[in-house]
């Protein structure tokens, strides 16, 4: 009886042929950072928290992927609507204090600036004052 040689080729394991490598990347994929950083409010500590990692790792993705970046300001900018919304709200609603927290950040080009007023005496005669420096060793001097 004739034997055939058959040779046996270990499946492949990893990406389908024609994905991109994230060779270096550990299992982190942008896709899954993105979705941590919506989840958290664009707080990355928090992101690395979510995703069982490092904050230096996430911080280090942000800064090599425009996507990322581009993510975390819209993220941003979102928070930044809701807090001016609920600083109008609050306008709306007679808040004094948010009128005038919003007069000065957003009046100063009409003239809504705190100013802080400083006052000194001029002293006409010296005064003696001593002075006491203690060394290590807890002798004075």
């Amino acid at each position: 009886m004739e034997t055939k040689n058959k040779k046996v080729v270990p499946k492949k394991r990893g990406r389908p042929p024609g994905s991109k490598s994230q060779k270096g990347r550990g299992h982190l994929r942008i896709i899954d950072i993105e979705r941590a950083l919506k989840a958290t409010g664009g707080f990355i500590t928090y992101a690395a928290k979510k995703l069982n990692c490092s904050y230096q790792n996430i911080r280090k993705r942000i800064d090599s992927s425009p996507r990322l970046q581009q993510a975390l300001i819209e993220i941003n900018e979102s928070s930044l609507d809701f807090s001016e919304h609920s600083l109008f709200q609050q306008i709306k609603d007679g808040n004094t204090a948010a009128t005038l927290f919003h007069l000065k950040c957003k009046g100063k080009d009409r003239g809504y600036v705190e100013k802080q007023q400083i006052e000194t005496k001029t002293i006409t005669e010296a005064q003696p004052v001593k002075v006491v420096i203690e060394v290590e060793d807890g002798r004075k001097g």
